[in-house]
């Protein structure tokens, strides 16, 4: 969630975008004061003082973040190779090599969140990969984008990823990703 951009905000209370409780993921009713970390964190003010409403207008303590990312699965040819990256719907950034999956980070923060989101992701350019490209899906089910080849095949691609909030026009992360699904000999 996020804070409202005008009107009234509170330390407490049940309103969600007004109350900065439950924007910290506390309870309503939660013991808080400006001088807490995560209170002058979300305000964005690290000392001295902290202007109510203003400097939580528009605030969220969602954090996004989206590293770019290089993935290969080279076989030597002894196998196939499947090359992935996915964004899991519990806040996870995971690559695919060959069956294994491998969290690289935690794209949403808190991961409670993630459902609250959604990717778009461009081909730039190489292979066409498995999974959405081109529209905007939500992160409350997990997307993944694989290449694989046979044995004696290689195919790489390059994707850009955007992530933003669902029903706004935002662009909270974005991070280009290379897969490399390599079985020649």
């Amino acid at each position: 969630m996020t804070l409202n951009s005008s009107g009234p905000i509170s330390l407490g209370g049940s309103t969600a975008g007004q109350s900065i409780n439950l924007e910290l993921s506390q309870s309503a009713t939660a013991q808080v004061s400006l001088n807490d970390t995560n209170v002058r964190t979300l305000a964005g003010v690290a000392s001295g003082a902290i202007v109510m409403p203003t400097n939580f207008y528009g605030k969220s303590a969602v954090t996004i973040v989206l590293s770019n990312q290089s993935i290969q699965d080279f076989t030597g040819g002894a196998r196939a190779a499947t090359a992935g990256y996915r964004l899991t719907s519990g806040g996870l950034a995971q690559s695919l090599v060959n069956t294994t999956y491998t969290t690289l980070e935690t794209w949403c923060t808190p991961t409670s969140e993630a459902g609250n989101y959604e990717v778009f992701a461009t081909l730039v350019s190489g292979s066409t990969p498995s999974g959405t490209i081109g529209s905007w899906v939500a992160l409350s089910t997990t997307r993944e984008w694989a290449l694989s080849s046979n044995i004696g095949l290689s195919k790489v691609c390059q994707l850009s990823l955007q992530i933003r909030k669902i029903g706004t026009t935002t662009v909270l992360a974005t991070a280009t990703i290379d897969l490399d699904a390599d079985a020649t000999f």
